[in-house]
């Protein structure tokens, strides 16, 4: 076989023979490193393996403290937060806005799947209650349902929060959700746990996810045990295969390795957490290594030097004989052309037309790049974005003083509607978008169309002259079009003027987005072409205000809706656009859910409704708004008249109390102090419920008791001043003056005469 490659000395400058020659010279250079290689590496193997086992432990120890020193520095923020340090003082009242601020916190804190937290618990064990991203709940259904485990109970968690610690992390237990209807297998979880050493009523718990940080930090070998003890010496985490338990040998320094009966221990404690980390490789496991190492190489070794020979002579062969048939090709293509000298024949053959192949190669490539698409809508998207790229090679066609065309398409989709069709917003853009460009390049080839946001198109054509007859007529064909899904979505299309200045792109791009704003109301297609001029938004006069807040207040729809609705109807009468009238709508609603908070009515009410900036974006005829807000207005009236309606133990105390010491101190911080509230908020509070000032309540109950004394004793009026709680007679006539327009003397004289 070998006889018939090498035959003559002739064929000794083919390609063939060199090629050959080359690769037996790399198979055997590759064949000397790999032995001498593998006879160095199998003498130091096993130090190698075990060298590699304690790095692996080091980097998933590094792994797992830095990853908890993470999540102890959040918690710690958490902790010394302003809407913490608020749910935590004692003093002041359950503030649920607070509350609910902490929660959407969580719950964006949570969505971060690295920080491997399942959910984030604030125990006040005082109050009794529990917040975590699902909301508030007393402490025994929070620790006894919704995170039940065996372990850790409320009575653990109230025993444990009396010790003098600020922060520990507990062993992994797993914990179920249970009710009467369904039990839920939640997880093994690894409490984490930051206080004050010195305050025992408020705590955060962290549930660290122990099996996904296992899955993620862990670099230990697949075979290997895993152990984590706390500093007690307890098992804090384990992900083991051995029937039986596994401790660190006692005296042990803060990291290495030893070897006990058959398995090989490796541990290293953690700076941070003080933990320590023990990994058991079995001694079967490294052995056998070993022998599959040894016979792996041997039969990798013999395979690769029988494949590189056969691989050799059958690649040579390979290379050599296309070769000869795309030489023997050019060389018909243009035989007048010398060969330039050179030691290999086919190479003479191929230097005559590697500068022509080139010169191809560069034509192509430059097309290639003037002709990009994407390239061209990723530049055109920077550009809208304002974004700033170091993207060199990526030259905008409007770099060139073309006249352009820019239309921005703004769809408002009916998504209850658009839900029922199984079908998102962004898919449904994705469809329009295509129709649309599909529709622009049969006229303008060079025209681009894509999406710049979930609801918004921008095309961009590049025209040869000012004249847009031809962009209106398909326009107006992009309208007949999108007119049949007319009850699925409504779309503003904004035209800008045709300009020659790449360089006012971005102010264009201004001036269609605010001709979009331009729409008026109604549903369908609408074409702006031009901007209107809009009235100025001033909607409310200070009178109107004053009695729309006046009448929200006190819940009377009779008054507020008639109100809204002329409201409304003024403003479209003014020829308001859509964007206006949308405006003014949302001004409302924050007026009706600012007023509500005055009076102490959160909006939890609307929980299991849609929000009102949602059901406001579906709202695109008067008749639409005046139906939102006539619902609207009735469900917080009803709110607000249940709240006054109902009775409640503050009041009845303050007024019980006044009644039966109307001549002691009276003051509001005296009755706040009995009630553990503010002042500021027992005298909101009362307000809210009587519409009295409760200074007014307070002389008006004395008022009444002195001038029944006056009608049916004879005490002095200087005793029944004293007896009423006024210790000047001076201040009390000048009170009771103002409370019956008389003096106590004249009121006297007139009720005994």
């Amino acid at each position: 076989m070998l006889a018939n490659i090498f035959p003559h000395k002739k064929y000794s400058g083919t390609l063939f023979y060199r090629l050959l020659i080359s690769f037996l010279i790399i198979i055997l250079l590759l064949v000397s490193f790999n032995v001498m290689t593998f006879t160095f590496f199998r003498s130091n193997i096993r130090d190698e393996i075990i060298k590699n086992s304690s790095l692996n432990l080091n980097a998933t120890v590094v792994n797992y403290e830095k990853h908890i020193k993470l999540i102890k520095s959040m918690m710690i923020g958490n902790y010394f937060n302003n809407k913490t340090e608020i749910l935590k003082n004692d003093s002041l009242p359950f503030d649920y806005y607070i509350a609910s601020e902490i929660q959407k916190d969580l719950q964006n804190t949570l969505t971060n799947s690295q920080l491997f937290l399942y959910n984030v618990i604030y125990y006040f064990p005082r109050q009794n209650y529990a917040l975590d991203k699902s909301g508030a709940s007393p402490t025994e259904t929070m620790f006894n349902k919704f995170f039940q485990s065996t372990q850790y109970t409320k009575q653990f968690w109230e025993q444990e929060l009396q010790k003098p610690f600020s922060f520990h992390i507990y062993p992994a237990t797993d914990f179920i959700e249970k009710n009467s209807f369904y039990t839920n297998y939640l997880g093994r979880f690894n409490p984490i746990v930051f206080k004050s050493a010195a305050n025992p009523n408020f705590a955060i718990i962290g549930m660290l996810d122990s099996a996904k940080m296992y899955t993620t930090f862990s670099l230990v070998q697949k075979d290997t045990s895993f152990y984590i003890y706390d500093e007690s010496g307890k098992e804090a985490f384990s992900a083991t295969n051995l029937n039986h338990p596994v401790q660190v040998r006692a005296g042990t320094e803060k990291s290495g390795h030893y070897v006990s009966g058959t398995d090989y221990y490796f541990y290293q404690k953690g700076l941070e957490t003080g933990f320590t980390y023990l990994t058991v490789v079995p001694f079967d496991a490294i052995s056998t290594q070993i022998v599959r190492l040894n016979v792996i190489m041997a039969v990798l070794l013999i395979v690769s030097i029988l494949i590189g020979v056969v691989v050799s002579i059958f690649f040579a062969g390979k290379f050599h004989n296309p070769l000869s048939a795309i030489i023997r090709s050019i060389q018909e293509m243009d035989k007048n052309k010398s060969p330039a000298l050179s030691t290999i024949q086919e190479f003479n053959v191929i230097s005559q037309k590697l500068h022509d192949l080139f010169r191809t190669n560069v034509d192509i490539h430059n097309d290639l790049l003037a002709k990009n698409s994407l390239l061209q809508h990723y530049a055109y998207m920077n550009k809208v974005k304002m974004i700033h790229t170091d993207i060199q090679d990526a030259k905008l066609s409007m770099a060139i003083d073309r006249p352009f065309q820019l239309i921005l398409y703004q769809v408002m989709y009916k998504e209850s509607l658009l839900s029922e069709m199984g079908m998102d917003p962004n898919r449904a853009s994705y469809y329009i978008k295509e129709f649309i460009h599909s529709l622009f390049t049969q006229t303008y080839k060079d025209s681009l169309t894509f999406q710049i946001e979930k609801d918004q198109i921008l095309t961009i054509v590049f025209v040869e002259t000012v004249d847009t007859s031809t962009t209106k007529e398909l326009l107006h064909k992009v309208r007949g079009i999108l007119e049949l899904d007319a009850g699925y979505c409504d779309v503003t299309i904004a035209v800008s003027p045709v300009n020659a200045n790449a360089m006012e792109f971005n102010a264009m791009f201004e001036q269609v987005g605010q001709l979009q704003k331009c729409r008026k109301l109604g549903e369908g297609v609408q074409i702006i072409y031009d901007k209107t001029e809009l009235p100025p938004e001033i909607w409310f006069s200070q009178s109107d205000l004053k009695e729309l807040t006046a009448n929200l207040s006190s819940g009377n729809e009779t008054i507020t809706i008639p109100l809204v609705m002329k409201t409304l109807e003024h403003a479209v009468k003014r020829d308001a656009s859509l964007f206006q009238i949308n405006s003014l709508s949302k001004e409302i609603v924050n007026l009706i859910i600012k007023t509500m908070y005055s009076i102490n009515i959160p909006i939890s009410w609307l929980d299991d409704k849609p929000s009102p900036a949602d059901s406001l974006k579906d709202c695109r005829t008067l008749e639409q708004f005046q139906s939102y807000f006539r619902e609207f207005l009735t469900q917080s009236a009803s709110v607000i008249k249940q709240k006054k309606e109902a009775t409640d133990h503050i009041t009845s105390f303050v007024t019980t109390y006044v009644n039966e010491h109307f001549g002691s101190d009276l003051s509001l911080d005296v009755l706040a102090d009995k009630l553990n509230i503010t002042g500021a908020y027992l005298s909101t509070y009362f307000k809210e419920k009587t519409d009295i000032n409760f200074s007014e309540y307070v002389n008006s109950v004395r008022m009444d008791k002195a001038t029944e004394m006056l009608q049916k004793t004879d005490l002095k009026i200087q005793d029944v001043a004293q007896l009423v709680g006024y210790y000047t007679v001076a201040s009390f006539n000048r009170m009771f003056k103002k409370h019956t327009g008389l003096t106590p003397s004249e009121y006297r004289r007139m009720h005994l005469g």
